[in-house]
């Protein structure tokens, strides 16, 4: 049968198969010596709202796959002399105890982290939180080589007291001036994020950082003038706020292994009251 009616054949296959509620006997779809692939295994396969022809890919790719698998497994029966029994029968053990364990956890596990927590985890383990590239908090404004802004921008940036007020005066000029730029003073960022949007070259960024707050450089069509507010260069002990995500995982994490350490604890004392457990050893 060729390509496009086979698959063509199996999608209204499949339709007609998630409309029906009858309990009928699978079609089989293919088959390698004496392994089946029924249509009920292709459920869930093909997404809804594909178009026709990825489907029908979809379909053809799978079937491919699973007669090589299937062919490769019958021969391998045949050949290979292994008893994986007692494998198995721990892979099952694993999954049972991880599936009764997650839905433990689930039951009891309070995913609310406050901010103390956070902090105090945070200033017990500073030195676990290092940066591994160096991160400013920066403002800048890229100016055309002739803006009539351009002495002003770099005069607001200049300024030794670099405050909030500086920042809006630097924003309402740039905005004034049809000028685009970036005003975010609370935000971390990459170094190198910085240098992408300002072409900053430095062969040493701890000295280069330490040496510069105000910077004016070109390149060929922009003027561009940035003032760092603050900086931290790599194996520096990484900002509280950059870590907020990471230790709250921590925090569920380390709750999660309480919550089945003690699950563990209990199961054992309560088979220990009752007799279910002894030790010949």
């Amino acid at each position: 049968m060729p390509f496009a009616r086979l698959t063509s054949s199996l999608l209204l296959l499949l339709a007609l198969a998630a409309c029906s509620r009858q309990p009928e006997v699978s079609p089989v779809v293919a088959s390698a010596y004496d392994r089946e692939l029924h249509l009920s295994d292709l459920a869930g396969l093909v997404p809804e709202g594909m178009a026709p022809e990825d489907s029908a890919l979809v379909v053809a790719n799978y079937v491919d796959q699973w007669l090589r698998q299937a062919v490769l497994l019958t021969k391998a029966e045949k050949n290979v002399e292994a008893d994986f029994s007692r494998e198995m029968q721990q892979y099952h053990d694993n999954l049972l105890a991880y599936a009764y364990e997650r839905q433990i956890v689930d039951q009891l596990l309070d995913t609310h982290i406050t901010a103390a927590q956070i902090r105090q985890y945070y200033d017990e383990h500073r030195s676990d939180f290092r940066l591994k590239t160096s991160i400013v908090k920066a403002v800048y404004v890229s100016v055309p080589r002739k803006s009539a802004a351009l002495a002003k921008l770099k005069s607001i940036i200049s300024r030794p007291s670099f405050a909030e007020r500086d920042i809006v005066e630097l924003e309402e000029t740039a905005s004034r001036h049809g000028l685009t730029g970036y005003y975010d003073a609370a935000t971390w960022m990459p170094f190198y994020a910085l240098q992408r949007a300002v072409p900053i070259t430095t062969y040493n960024e701890q000295l280069f950082l330490r040496q510069n707050r105000t910077i004016t450089l070109a390149d060929d069509s922009l003027n561009y003038c940035v003032r760092i507010l603050d900086y931290k260069v790599s194996d520096d002990e990484s900002p509280l706020e950059l870590q907020l995500d990471n230790i709250r995982s921590i925090l569920l994490n380390h709750r999660k292994n309480e919550i089945i350490d003690r699950l563990h604890a209990d199961l054992l004392a309560e088979a220990e009251r009752g007799g279910h457990v002894k030790k010949n050893i």
